[in-house]
């Protein structure tokens, strides 16, 4: 009999595709690391030296392609709650019981802290790993001296993603704008060309695989750009031209999801964005092409002016014109009103959700730090270490991370002893941490269990640099990595109910509700300022491809786990497929109303309203009715309709299982 794993393990160990070599964050993580140890070995300072090295990992391990400005501004919040969590720490170690409840409630105000966002959630680890060094050994000599090395460590790193950014300021905005060019000419070449089918479904054809690729690189251009808005707190010259540049490619993507574009008007945009695609990423000038003539195919036209966005020319807009088009910034109410204080309160007030995980953590880490009590050994941090690492559920799901980080480590530790006993402390221990620092980044993009291969030598060697003599720190750190990732999988996971129906259902009723707002804003077009409706089709798009993105991605991650969460999130991918192509069709629908080939009846569009309303509430106006009946039932038989009413009666369909 033949043996197949379960697919919740395949899922588990399965790499990310293999993606270019960050070679740029490798050379900068290689120096970060090794520079502070050279210096602290010269000087006689291993120990000092080992801190900064650390504030520069941290800082540096992450591959990241947002802009350079927001990564700077980013320091500026974590490094601050970072340093404050080892002032904590060490104010309170060196009495114990006393000292472990402290380090829990620390660990609370870490978990209340990662509620209020990605930045801040990186902050909130940063700061727990801190307290946990710093309180599980004696009182320190210094309190402010080790968080100051972090700080220069930080700082260092800072400096070198500084440097980068002088030399080329605009690279990681090219860099995703090349992404998206690139991602849109292969939609473009596979509506043109499909293969042949091979037996799959046909809800995950190539061209719905490669749509939701573009559909993820271009929420990811949004992304940035809204982050380097919410950084210059409003809209600049440069952000204005990124926006038209976006929103030009948003319609090119809106025209191909629509389909109806002739093979001919497919290969000529594929090849035109290519070059357009090739150019950006090489800093090139505008490439050599005929212009499009009035009568070209709508989709050639809108690459064409794509084009000129990207390089305007003597054609850019003086910034007097381009001003008048920029929305006017909204104006926060004065400190002293009472609705500043309430706003600000509501803001800053942690959900249940934060509560709960915060909680977990706690609890967590008082059973890590009975363990190291237990276990003893030397700089025995690392089981609550480890649980802080593991138990961050925006870094992905507890149980994947856990295994990942233990299959990784038992790697690591093998790679790490061989490297101690072969290699003597000096220089080529060093060349050894470079090479690992420039291998790191790579690592972590094929996975988390590949990071933790390469992560966990790169600590040892640290360690050890500042150890007496040659310390076998490798076993005692593979006992540790599964024993506090058996505290995060047992106490924080396996012990709390598990039932992930609700929180699936509550996200997809969220991407169905914008599909919603985005069909009434595809049907709303020629109704008051054509501008402003046109601002809002293409905001009320990228709010539902991004929910649906959301869902699929809620989904990638429960699907490693064991069930029930894996079932579960199995059965509702069909569902998310269908909610994509319903967009689809909104899309193809919002074109032809752009153009002016269809008239669209307010009636009819607030029945298909009704009807997606009835899929998220579970109303009889949505997926109580067989999908023969709702196709054969469409009002007036609009054929501008037709597509949409198919896939509603299709998803109403997949839906009702869950009704």
């Amino acid at each position: 009999m033949h043996y197949k794993p379960a697919e919740w393990l395949v899922n588990l160990t399965r790499l990310n595709p293999k993606a270019a070599w960050p070679w740029r964050q490798s050379i900068r993580l290689a120096l970060a690391v090794t520079v502070p140890m050279v210096v602290g070995l010269m000087i006689g300072q291993t120990e000092a030296a080992i801190m900064v090295s650390l504030g520069a990992l941290l800082n540096s391990i992450k591959v990241q392609s947002g802009p350079y400005s927001v990564r700077l501004h980013n320091f500026l919040i974590i490094v601050p709650i970072a340093m404050s969590g080892y002032v904590l720490g060490a104010m309170v170690s060196g009495h114990g019981l006393l000292t472990l409840v402290m380090l829990v409630l620390v660990g609370i105000l870490s978990g209340l802290i990662s509620g209020y966002g990605a930045v801040f959630s990186k902050a909130a680890m940063q700061m727990m790993m801190l307290a946990v060094i710093a309180g599980a050994g004696d009182p320190p000599a210094s309190v402010w001296l080790p968080a100051v090395l972090f700080a220069g460590g930080a700082a260092f790193a800072a400096l070198l993603l500084g440097i980068q950014a002088a030399l080329d300021s605009h690279l990681p905005e090219r860099t995703t704008l090349a992404h998206l060019l690139h991602a849109l000419a292969h939609l473009s070449r596979l509506d043109a060309d499909p293969p042949a089918a091979h037996g799959g479904s046909a809800l995950d054809t190539p061209f719905e695989q490669q749509r939701r690729h573009v559909t993820d690189a271009m929420l990811k251009a949004y992304s940035d750009l809204l982050e380097t808005r919410l950084g210059n707190e409003g809209s600049t010259q440069d952000s204005d031209h990124r926006a038209a540049i976006l929103s030009t490619a948003s319609l090119i993507f809106s025209t191909l999801v629509a389909g109806g574009n002739t093979p001919e008007a497919l290969h000529t945009a594929s090849h035109r964005l290519e070059q357009i695609a090739d150019a950006v990423a090489k800093r090139g000038g505008r490439p050599a092409a005929a212009k499009p003539t009035p009568d070209a195919p709508p989709l050639v036209r809108y690459v064409g002016r794509l084009c000129d966005e990207i390089w305007p020319g003597e054609a850019r807009r003086a910034p007097a014109e381009s001003g008048a088009l920029r929305p006017h910034p909204m104006h926060a109410p004065a400190w002293l009103e009472r609705r500043w204080w309430l706003d600000r309160i509501g803001r800053l007030t942690p959900g249940r959700d934060v509560v709960i995980s915060a909680l977990r953590l706690a609890l967590c880490l008082a059973l890590a730090f009975a363990a190291q009590s237990y276990l003893g050994g030397v700089r025995s941090y690392w089981i609550p270490l480890c649980v802080v690492i593991v138990l961050k559920p925006d870094l992905g799901s507890v149980f994947v991370r856990a295994m990942q980080r233990s299959i990784g480590t038992m790697v690591g530790v093998v790679f790490g002893v061989v490297i101690l006993t072969l290699i003597p402390k000096g220089i080529w221990l060093l060349a050894c941490m470079a090479a690992l620092g420039v291998v790191l980044p790579a690592a972590g993009q094929r996975g988390y269990a590949m990071q933790c291969a390469f992560q966990t030598p790169l600590m040892l060697i640290l360690i050890d640099m500042t150890a007496q003599g040659t310390v076998d720190f490798g076993p005692q750190r593979l006992v540790d990595t599964l024993v506090g990732s058996a505290i995060a999988v047992v106490f924080g996971y396996l012990i709390w109910p598990r039932d992930p129906a609700p929180e699936i259902r509550q996200s997809f009723d969220r991407a169905v509700a914008a599909s919603e707002a985005y069909l009434r804003a595809a049907c709303a077009i020629g109704t008051g300022d054509k501008r402003a409706a046109e601002g809002q089709l293409f905001s009320a798009m990228t709010v539902a491809y991004r929910s649906l993105s959301n869902v699929r991605a809620g989904l990638q991650r429960a699907i490693a786990e064991p069930p029930p969460a894996s079932r579960e999130a199995a059965a509702w991918f069909p569902a998310v497929v269908e909610a994509e192509r319903l967009c689809d069709r909104i899309t193809g629908l919002a074109q032809l109303h752009l153009s002016g080939a269809v008239t669209l009846d307010p009636a009819s569009v607030e029945r298909r309203v009704a009807m997606l309303e009835g899929l998220r509430t579970g109303s009889a106006a949505g997926g109580t009715e067989a999908p023969e009946a709702l196709v054969a039932a469409s009002p007036d038989a609009d054929a501008a309709f037709q597509e949409i009413d198919f896939e509603l009666a299709r998803l109403s369909q997949l839906m009702q299982p869950a009704q």
